[in-house]
């Protein structure tokens, strides 16, 4: 934890002193001796930072909205206050396909911060956000998407540093290009690699500009503090010694404070803060099975299931399993979130409803005619498939749907792997039908609703490999054997391949499993904060709930950073330094994953790709992007490249399904590098698991000594659509 060097009463007043009595001038820019705070509203002081006036919570992530707590691990609490909060407006959106239920509020509801309140510090992927009137980030010279280097430069004008250390990180900054009304468009800065937990940061803007190339001027607030200008203002006052400290830190490191605009810090939430709730119902319902598996019943079995037939499938299994359940409704339907049986305590941690209820989750698994072409011949040859789980896009039907589409059996039936299933409750089909999605985004003070429930989901997912492994499991189950009476799967090891939301959510899966320890993230994303604005269809299909609830252009950031603080308990996010060797507590330490990604993806951004692989050590195949073509001025920068094959670590693979002719439609362009989405083209979403080769690169993957290996060449990677045929 860092200790502030607060600034001496006897030296405060004597700084205080000389400065008033320099000729009308204690400005190190010449300013007056004085400020104008007449425009200001000082009574919010207590609970705004007005520093930046516009909006009450910015800059934001920041540390002066936390409380000092002993008990927690950074030594902070966040603290917002209820009248700091945004305030959800009415919404009125009838029943439609893309929103089953409809929405209906009335009245204005401010965010309740409870729930941000447990918290001890701000998300490792912060949504980093301010606002500064008439920014123009090219006359600035700030360090764009396009070329994150910019950000280690001597003079850069924006700046994230480790307050310890004083290290610079990897950032780039960008201007919401959501905002309709310029005068409410949030600056937002985006690490390019996480931050560390329990570290605090120190931003610091300086030498700004506006589109005439001229200097920014700061707030009056900022400016008293920076140029020791005394406010006469007691809530203002209060808040100097820990401002100078800070600036102190900054010039310690080499940042002076002369042209400074805004200046600010924050904290990371600490290890424990931000994966307990998910390791203690994982810890606790382990221990509950006393070295036995879960129960499970099988419901169906057979090469025809609920009416269909697959090709390539000698058999599917469905059925259900029964998991403790940690959520406050009997059976964890949608709409709930966790049970604390009454303790309302920052550090409470969930409990088993009525110490005994139980959820009922649903499995299916299928079979590869690989592993036995014939259940019913006792002769048939049994060569038993790897096991392994499979992960679903959003808002799937797990057991169903996505699940028994061609590419998944041709993953089964090519590398003989049997896939199970289950669904990612919290965002499944059925939270998404009983409209628990839809009011989230209409007031966020229900996320717990969802993000609960995907935490419940992912103990869920690790029963299910548990019961692939266990001998009490799905190993004793006739149906899982030949005639001969052979087990058609070998259960000494579980792998995990998830597309989409499963590439979302499976690196949380495999941090925290104890029984999956190697993974295949296909699309894959971290810190739904940047992917939501950054997926194409985000206006359509969630976008016109969440601008009518929050219209005000500044809102909308704040209320997607928010979002962020508490979906790290439920996502990658919250997840991936512990897939670099930093592992988390009772948990396997041998965890490898391989990141399939679609260059130009419309639904899955690929630069949040490119932060996984940075804060995850993965190293990238290449050439990539067509022959080197690229348009980053640095592109993949800080991402080692595979220097040799096999590869023994965490690897990503850049999957290019051509270049965009705007005539056919074929081919996909880069994506663009604001904050929107891309529409043109065809979306390559579904390209790298419709590849023969990448599928063949999973498989060698996903073994128990497997590696990464070369399946391009030194060509990039091409998927099986790039002649620029859509793929059916």
């Amino acid at each position: 934890m860092t200790v502030y060097r607060p600034l001496p009463a006897l030296a405060g007043a004597l700084l205080a002193g000389l400065l008033a009595g320099c000729g009308g001038d204690s400005s190190h820019h010449g300013a007056p001796a004085s400020v104008d705070l007449s425009g200001l509203d000082l009574e919010r002081a207590g609970y705004c930072d007005l520093s930046v006036p516009e909006q009450c919570l910015y800059p934001f992530p920041n540390d002066y909205f936390t409380r000092a707590d002993a008990s927690a691990d950074t030594g902070l609490r966040v603290h917002f206050d209820p009248a700091a909060m945004p305030v959800a407006q009415p919404v009125s959106v009838p029943a439609s396909e893309l929103a089953p239920q409809g929405v209906q509020t009335s009245g204005t509801t401010p965010v309740a911060p409870g729930e941000w309140n447990r918290n001890d510090g701000f998300s490792p992927g912060a949504m980093i956000q301010t606002h500064v009137a008439g920014l123009d980030l090219a006359q600035t010279g700030a360090v764009g998407i396009g070329d994150i280097s910019a950000s280690l430069d001597q003079d850069a004008p924006i700046l994230v540093i480790d307050a310890d250390s004083g290290e610079r990180q990897l950032i780039w900054a960008e201007l919401d290009a959501n905002a309709s009304d310029p005068a409410r468009q949030a600056l937002i800065i985006r690490p390019a690699r996480n931050l560390l937990e329990g570290h605090r940061y120190i931003v610091a803007l300086r030498a700004l500009r506006d589109g005439d190339g001229e200097l920014v001027a700061p707030s009056e607030v900022f400016r008293a503090y920076r140029d020791g200008i005394d406010t006469g203002e007691e809530s203002l006052e209060a808040r100097r010694e820990r401002m100078e400290s800070l600036l102190q830190n900054l010039e310690d490191h080499g940042v002076a404070r002369d042209n400074l605009v805004q200046a600010w810090d924050f904290t990371v939430a600490s290890q424990r803060n931000l994966t307990e709730r998910l390791l203690h119902i994982r810890d606790q319902a382990f221990a509950s099975l006393g070295g036995g598996a879960p129960a499970f019943t099988i419901t169906e079995s057979g090469p025809q299931i609920e009416g269909s037939v697959r090709g390539g499938i000698s058999r599917g299994i469905t059925g259900t399993f029964e998991v403790p359940n940690y959520l406050n409704q009997a059976g964890g339907p949608p709409g709930s979130r966790f049970n604390y049986d009454g303790d309302t305590g920052v550090d409470a941690l969930p409990a088993r409803l009525n110490g005994n209820d139980t959820m009922t989750a649903r499995f299916r698994c299928q079979v590869p005619d690989t592993a036995v072409a014939n259940f019913d011949d006792n002769g048939a040859t049994v060569t038993p498939a790897r096991a392994a789980l499979y992960g679903h896009g959003l808002f799937g039907e797990g057991p169903g749907g996505e699940f028994r589409s061609g590419n998944v059996r041709a993953m089964q039936t090519e590398h003989n792997v049997m896939f199970c299933a289950t669904d990612w409750i919290g965002m499944a089909e059925e939270d998404y039908i009983a409209g628990v999605i839809h009011n989230i985004l209409a007031d966020i003070s229900l996320i717990p609703e969802q993000l609960d429930r995907s935490q419940q989901g992912l103990l869920n997912a690790m029963y299910l490999a548990e019961l692939l492994q266990n001998p009490a499991g799905f190993a004793s189950a006739p149906e899982f054997h030949a005639a001969n009476g052979d087990l058609v799967y070998d259960p000494s090891e579980v792998f995990y391949d998830g597309n989409s939301q499963g590439g979302i959510l499976g690196g949380a899966l495999v941090a925290t499993a104890p029984n999956i320890d190697r993974g295949v993230l296909g699309v894959p994303g971290s810190n739904y904060s940047l992917l939501l604005r950054r997926f194409g269809p985000f206006p359509e299909r969630f976008g016109f709930i969440l601008y009518q609830a929050y219209p005000d252009g500044l809102d909308q950031s704040l209320v997607l950073g928010l979002m962020q603080m508490l979906w790290d308990r439920a996502e990658n996010n919250g997840y991936l330094s512990h897939l670099a060797g930093h592992f988390l507590p009772n948990t396997p330490t041998d965890k490898r994953i391989l990141l399939h990604v679609a260059l130009g993806d419309h639904q899955v951004t690929n630069w949040s790709a490119e932060i996984m692989a940075r804060t995850i050590g993965a190293a990238i195949h290449e050439p990539t992007a067509r022959l080197g073509e690229h348009p980053d001025a640095n592109p993949y920068f800080a991402i080692d490249r595979i220097e040799q094959y096999p590869y023994h670590g965490n690897a990503l693979m850049v999957w290019d399904s051509g270049d965009y002719d705007p005539v056919s439609g074929h081919g996909t362009p880069f994506a663009p590098s604001n904050n929107t989405g891309p529409t043109e083209g065809a979306d390559p979403h579904e390209s790298p698991r419709n590849t023969v080769a990448a599928r063949q690169q999973k498989s060698d993957f996903l073994k128990s000594d497997g590696v990464v290996t070369d399946v391009c060449a030194d060509q990039p990677c091409l998927t099986d659509d790039y002649s620029g045929l859509s793929r059916q």
